[in-house]
Parts: C-alpha cells; sequence; structure tokens
C-alpha cells in the first residue's frame, strides 16, 4: 500500500496485490472485467466478481489494472483517491 501525489493531481492510494501462480491467458485478460465472463466450469463461478469490484472502485473515482504473464503470475492494482471530496462525505452520513 502506497500514496502518491504528482504536481498538480490529486493524492492517490495505490494498493498492489501480486502473485507467482500461473497468470491468465493473454487471450482471456481483455474479458476479466466483463460480466458472467468465467474461466471456471458451469456452476463454479458467476463471473460477477472483478466487474462488480471495478466498478464499485470506479464509482469511487479509482481505477483497477491487471498485468499477468502466464507462468509467472499476476499483478492487480488498486488506485483510489485519498481524500474524499465533501459531497462525498455528506453521502456516507
Amino acid at each position: 500500500v502506497s500514496t502518491s501525489k504528482e504536481s498538480g493531481e490529486q493524492e492517490v492510494v495505490r494498493i498492489e496485490v501480486s502473485d507467482t501462480g500461473a497468470g491468465i491467458a493473454p487471450r482471456d485478460l481483455p474479458k476479466i472485467f466483463d460480466p458472467f465472463y468465467t474461466t471456471k466450469a458451469v456452476g463454479e463461478g458467476s463471473g460477477l466478481g472483478l466487474a462488480l469490484a471495478r466498478r464499485v472502485i470506479e464509482q469511487h473515482g479509482g481505477s483497477v489494472r491487471v498485468e499477468s504473464n502466464p507462468g509467472t503470475g499476476t499483478r492487480v492494482t488498486l488506485e483510489l483517491p485519498a481524500d474524499a471530496t465533501a459531497e462525498e462525505q455528506e453521502d456516507e452520513s
């Protein structure tokens, strides 16, 4: 977890999670955030997890990136604004 602020930009919180697993096949990577997309067998996954996660992150002004190489693992990077705007804070009340 880290925070950063580029000149003239808002401060962001960055969370990176990585593994050294099998990775994601290049043909699957562009589709992983599509609703109902799954590589699991029928009945073993709905394919909604990543689609919902990205939507929630984007609704909070953030972004999510995935980098993967088959055989060497995957890195997921989430970025969210460090400071909520006054409007967002009022919505939480």
